[in-house]
């Protein structure tokens, strides 16, 4: 069976022959990110993780407000290995999956199935109130509405999904947008799931579900991670409930 490349892996490898086609040199500037997306005819989303897989293969250098910029690769074959799923793929899934768990666990959950979603948020309110990274809590509070949607399966595809929020692409890229000074946010995102499914309503459950992770999401794109002049040219998105056209891929040849 012949391994298609992951659609972050495509366009990598088109930034990769762009740099060597306009015989940039190690220590020159890439366009920003809307350029770039414009060039290979993707979002933005796709090119952030393209950008992310060649810092890691060590073909570019992503300095925090300033933009990319190329050096000498490192390994330049770990280009064709498979990182696996993107970041923002993983979150497309999760939006997809989350929120009918999350619906569910308002109809399934137990007494019991309440506390144990509770006492993760209480663990997270503790580490959030300390400045701790609260990621194992975050964890911890998604799988156990997964558990609470009273499904082996379910559960187990979502502790999978956050296996891969614990991938090196995602972290970099987490890192890149400060996702940890959302830390209060994603709290208060918690605690709006958690009333849901504790009034037993799963169309809110769902809803707050969703929500949480486009601000997961808006959060990863935010301009912070893209520079001061990618902040200046572009304009904000704010998604409820829906995906935007825009965001749906087209790779030119």
């Amino acid at each position: 069976m012949v391994k298609t490349q992951r659609r972050y892996q495509e366009v990598a490898a088109r930034i990769s022959r762009y740099v060597a086609e306009h015989g940039l040199q190690p220590g020159a500037r890439l366009p920003g990110e809307i350029d770039l997306a414009k060039v290979c005819g993707v979002s933005r989303p796709t090119i952030r993780e393209a950008m992310v897989a060649l810092e890691i293969a060590g073909e570019l250098e992503i300095r925090s407000g300033s933009g990319a910029y190329v050096r000498e690769a490192v390994n330049p074959m770990s280009l064709v290995l498979d990182s696996g799923p993107g970041p923002f793929e993983l979150l497309r899934a999760r939006t997809l999956i989350e929120g009918e768990i999350a619906a569910d666990a308002a109809v399934y959950a137990s007494a019991s199935d309440l506390n144990k979603i509770e006492k993760t948020l209480e663990n997270m309110r503790k580490m959030v109130a300390s400045k701790t990274n609260a990621q194992v809590s975050d964890r911890q509070f998604h799988v156990a509405i997964g558990e609470a949607a009273k499904n082996s399966v379910l559960a187990s595809i979502v502790d999978g999904l956050w296996a891969g929020m614990f991938a090196p692409m995602y972290h970099r890229l987490s890192q890149r947008a400060g996702l940890d000074r959302h830390q209060e946010a994603a709290l208060v995102d918690h605690e709006a799931i958690f009333k849901a499914i504790a009034e037993r309503n799963p169309n809110e459950a769902r809803r707050a579900m969703r929500l949480h992770l486009y601000h997961v999401e808006e959060h990863l794109t935010s301009d912070e991670a893209g520079g001061k002049e990618e902040a200046q040219a572009s304009t904000p998105r704010t998604r409820r409930g829906k995906t935007d056209s825009s965001d749906r891929d087209v790779i030119t040849a």
